[in-house]
């Protein structure tokens, strides 16, 4: 794998851990209070990022970036 491919797919781990962890933090701050969206969002832009970094593995595999290795 080049480096053109690995930065982005690290980029986009740390992302979707900065915003899990982020989630976390709204839901202990909100305490539940309904008006109070922002863990909603949060969790969005994590599971967004996650779709992002699977067409990415996706894609990386159809062009050959990524070898894959078949299970006997």
């Amino acid at each position: 794998m080049s480096l053109i491919f690995k930065l982005p797919a690290l980029i986009l781990l740390v992302s979707i851990v900065v915003a899990l962890i982020e989630a976390m933090y709204f839901l202990s701050k909100d305490h539940g209070d309904k008006d109070k969206v922002r863990v909603v969002k949060a969790l969005s832009i994590r599971v967004s990022l996650a779709l992002v970094l699977f067409i990415l593995l996706i894609v990386g595999a159809l062009f050959g970036m990524i070898e894959v290795h078949p299970t006997l």
